[in-house]
């Protein structure tokens, strides 16, 4: 079957021809599955741009030869395939169910409007995978912007996403403020929806409070940001420490004290990394401070051994009934006689108790939201291709992200969803872009 684009309505009409092949234009070419699996894949799993993934199909086209069709989608072409499998992911029949989990959060770009982002899974089959959630684990229940980000409006968007699931057993999030009064207000009508918090988010705010309150930390940052500036333009810039990160500082603390305890090793035993010979007096004048923080480093590295403990707990085994006797088990050995990692082990032990409590007896809640920040990411990878600014048809892009592009699939969404359909659910949902507006305005 041929998917042929009608080049007035943009409406898709079949025509005879070879079995599994689909044209993306008027111009008669047509493309196998194939072509549009290894398109789609490019783009979502390779981070290919579309130019990208269209000028890699010529090339594979023009290597394997006549086993792989000559004609290449264009990167127009390519995008409508995208966007209508992510359109089909957003508005394909799910079965409804009490044991559907919801992961929540906000997305942003330039301008006013937000993104309220709603991906689910079902709880009976996460808790046969055994590990950390993964796109294709995912349905993508909601994508809906709007002007305001209340939570009234948030509220409204979550019963709107029962029509397609029932009510959730469990709603998953950061717990930002719009969100959690958005979910407090949805549980008003809805007691069997449970609202768990996000572990590595908790971490980073406990981890935060420990090193907020400790002067040695302070003036390291201070240090770290000095040494980096003077090593710019040196000779040594190859040990230049990592920038610190402008949000979710407390998220990178690891990479920071990794690189401070290979850049202390280094200061004893430096080995110059080219044939000329290493400028020793340069090297002590601008890392020798590092010596006065050996102590410091083996306790921050306590932190990262009971944040990296406990988010691997938690991402597999969830909130449940046995779930803070597990995890002390496991992290007390690490904070023996440490007096900061062990008040940071206690305030989150006492939050996984609080979070388990929400569990029925013999049930585990998903604990980690880390899987959605992925998806947006995505999202935002491809918008940045589209856009430097607002939102633009890309976002569908985050849905197509969760498909698995097998031939049904692909066929199901071709059939389903036309090219105008997209185009109407773009005008409804999204209006206007900034890149239209602009080129509105300058004409």
């Amino acid at each position: 079957m041929v998917w042929k684009k009608n080049a007035e309505t943009g409406a898709s009409t079949s025509l005879p021809a070879a079995a599994n092949e689909w044209t993306d234009h008027p111009a008669h070419h047509t493309f196998s599955f194939a072509q549009i699996t290894l398109f789609v894949e490019l783009v979502l799993r390779a981070a290919t741009s579309l130019r990208g993934a269209s000028g890699a199909l010529k090339l594979f086209a023009s290597h394997v030869g006549p086993h792989f069709p000559c004609s290449a989608p264009s990167p127009n072409g390519g995008c409508d395939w995208l966007l209508r499998i992510g359109l089909y992911e957003l508005q394909r029949p799910l079965e409804k169910s009490d044991d559907w989990i919801w992961i929540v959060d906000h997305t942003s770009q330039v301008g006013t409007i937000r993104c309220l982002l709603i991906v689910g899974f079902r709880q009976s089959q996460w808790l046969k995978l055994q590990r950390p959630l993964e796109f294709q684990d995912l349905d993508v229940i909601a994508l809906a912007p709007a002007e305001t980000t209340t939570a009234e409006v948030t509220e409204r968007q979550l019963r709107l996403a029962t029509e397609r699931t029932g009510n959730p057993r469990a709603i998953l999030s950061d717990q930002g403020r719009d969100i959690q009064k958005a979910v407090r207000l949805f549980s008003e009508d809805h007691p069997s929806t449970s609202h768990v918090h996000d572990v590595k988010h908790k971490l980073a705010l406990f981890l935060k409070s420990e090193l907020e309150n400790d002067p040695q930390w302070a003036t390291f940052c201070k240090k770290l940001a000095s040494v980096r500036m003077a090593l710019r333009q040196s000779s040594l810039q190859f040990l230049s420490p990592p920038a610190m990160k402008t949000f979710a500082r407390y998220m990178n603390l690891a990479e920071i004290v990794k690189w401070a305890v290979k850049t202390r090793k280094f200061l004893d035993q430096p080995i110059s990394p080219t044939s000329e010979p290493l400028n020793i007096g340069e090297l002590n004048i601008a890392l020798k401070w590092l010596r006065d923080y050996d102590v410091d480093l083996d306790r921050w590295n306590v932190f990262i051994d009971v944040i990296n403990s406990s988010l691997t707990y938690m991402r597999k085994n969830g909130f449940h009934a046995g779930a803070e006797a597990e995890l002390r088990h496991e992290l007390e050995p690490m904070v023996s006689g440490q007096e900061g990692p062990q008040r940071l082990m206690e305030r989150f032990l006492t939050f996984v108790h609080g979070e388990s409590e929400k569990a029925h007896p013999s049930e585990h809640l998903p604990a980690s939201s880390e899987i959605i920040e992925s998806l947006i990411g995505t999202g935002k990878r491809l918008e940045g291709q589209q856009s430097k600014g607002s939102f633009t048809k890309m976002i569908l892009s985050m849905a197509a992200a969760v498909a698995v592009p097998t031939r049904d699939l692909i066929q199901d969404a071709f059939q389903t969803i036309k090219t105008k359909d997209v185009a109407k659910w773009v005008q409804q949902t999204i209006g206007v872009s900034m890149q239209a507006k602009r080129r509105r305005a300058f004409q």
